[in-house]
């Protein structure tokens, strides 16, 4: 390779040798021509390492390999980088491609705008066999969307080299999200900008890194986390957590007091809640003497009984969290920023999830966040000629400002300033995501059945 290119696609690659060859051709048929491909080989143990050496051999003006032992792929990204020479960046996983005008299309829209410092484009889903799937249509940019809470599909990114260089390029010490981390650095700084125009092809399969949902919940929470402690957005921040616990009754039982594998109900939110190191006090309002009995054995606050008025099930939330903060206020002289209000009949959410609701408020800086699980059931609404699809359902052609998401009732985090204008939840509403088990309600005596089944799983599994 001689010279300079303008735009550098760094390929990555681990054991997609059957996929590899489309994927360099895709680049090599580019309508630009200013560019150059760095293949890293991340440690390989099917023929990837002989296809790059073939294609290394038959293109070394444009061509260059770079080979690690299995370092990972925000690593393998950095490694490319830092071998390539291009103004331009943008990645491409091995088992994807490029439509022939992507490197066309982004660089024209970066050397036209100096004040865009990424640009990203829509993309076709594809199957293992190459057959297209869907048409993703992302949100555009300030016109669709503002809250840039989730990032696009990082391979197609065409981005600044000074902005990758300002950052400090991929953290290595992720194995998940490295690409939610890079993005939520980059926002910080620079300027995104989408293009509508589907230019690449991503590809579905088993053997994608992004099926692993736990995993990736988990490698989000701590990026997020780390990012609000080094831009010190957690500092003299008030918060306090309130579960709610009327007195309701099922089968003659108080469900917040009902045992659940020995413990009653309402002490699983307690004790997650109690170890979430962000929240100061743990407050249980209810308007019954035996639940706030219990709250105390289990180490939350009952400063005070909720009064009976505000004890009915046809009474706002933001009624009785409106009283609550005013006693606080009037007895203690404490009135915390934040609010996060727990539900016990959702057992499962873990301190994590409570911990990532905060940290997420504090990191988009929005009205509100809310726990939601993902809803891929197909959904309809009726309209003129009967029944019309909602959301993604479409089939083919798959929107992302119309992706459907369930409130899970588990946890919600608002602004102490939403109750005072009389909406709980704002404008800006922020979200984390939950697996269904974890959203787990509890209404009913299968309810508590299957909550039993799942706590054996769990404890099987330790």
């Amino acid at each position: 390779m001689e010279g300079k290119s303008k735009v550098s696609v760094i390929i990555t690659a681990y054991n997609y040798g059957k996929y590899l060859a489309q994927c360099i051709n895709s680049v090599l048929k580019q309508r630009y021509t200013n560019y150059e491909i760095i293949v890293v080989n991340d440690g390989s143990t099917d023929n990837t390492k002989e296809i790059i050496d073939e294609y290394e051999k038959k293109h070394k003006d444009v061509i260059k390999a770079v080979h690690l032992a299995g370092e990972g792929l925000a690593a393998a990204c950095n490694r490319g980088i830092v071998a390539s020479s291009g103004e331009y960046i943008v990645r491409l996983d091995a088992d994807d491609y490029f439509d022939e005008n992507i490197l066309l299309i982004e660089a024209h829209i970066l050397d036209s705008d100096p004040h865009i410092d990424m640009v990203y484009p829509d993309y076709y889903h594809i199957n293992e066999h190459g057959e297209i799937i869907e048409a993703y249509r992302l949100a555009k940019v300030n016109d669709e969307v503002k809250l840039l809470d989730r990032s696009p599909l990082a391979a197609g990114a065409m981005f600044r080299r000074r902005c990758y260089d300002d950052i400090g390029g991929y953290n290595e010490e992720l194995r998940y999200q490295e690409d939610y981390d890079f993005w939520i650095r980059f926002i910080d700084k620079f300027n995104v900008y989408n293009v509508n125009l589907p230019l690449m092809y991503y590809r579905k399969h088993g053997s994608n890194m992004s099926t692993n949902f736990d995993s990736r919940m988990k490698a989000r929470q701590y990026v997020k986390k780390r990012f609000v402690e080094e831009k010190h957005l957690r500092k003299d921040k008030k918060i306090i957590a309130v579960i709610p616990a009327m007195g309701l009754f099922r089968n003659k039982e108080r469900l917040a007091l009902k045992e659940l594998k020995g413990k009653p109900l309402i002490a699983y939110t307690i004790e997650e809640a109690l170890k979430t190191d962000l929240i100061d006090r743990v407050i249980v309002s209810t308007e019954d003497q035996e639940i706030a009995d219990v709250a105390l054995k289990f180490g939350a606050e009952v400063p005070f009984l909720r009064p009976l008025g505000l004890a009915k099930s046809n009474v706002p939330i933001e009624e009785v969290l409106r009283h609550l903060l005013e006693k606080l206020s009037s007895l203690d002289k404490y009135m915390p920023a934040y609010v996060a209000i727990l539900n016990y009949y959702i057992p499962f959410k873990k301190e994590r999830h409570i911990t990532e609701a905060i940290d997420t408020i504090l990191l988009y800086g929005t009205d509100s966040v809310i726990s939601v699980v993902s809803d891929l059931t197909y959904h309809w609404t009726p309209g003129e000629y009967g029944l019309t699809p909602v959301g993604y359902q479409k089939r083919f052609i798959r929107e992302d400002r119309e992706t459907i998401y369930k409130e899970t009732g588990a946890i919600y985090v608002v602004n102490k300033a939403n109750l005072e204008r009389d909406e709980l939840l704002g404008s800006a509403i922020g979200h984390i995501e939950m697996s269904r088990m974890e959203s787990w309600r509890i209404e009913s005596d299968f309810d508590f059945w299957v909550a039993s089944r799942i706590i054996e799983s769990e404890l099987h599994e330790k």
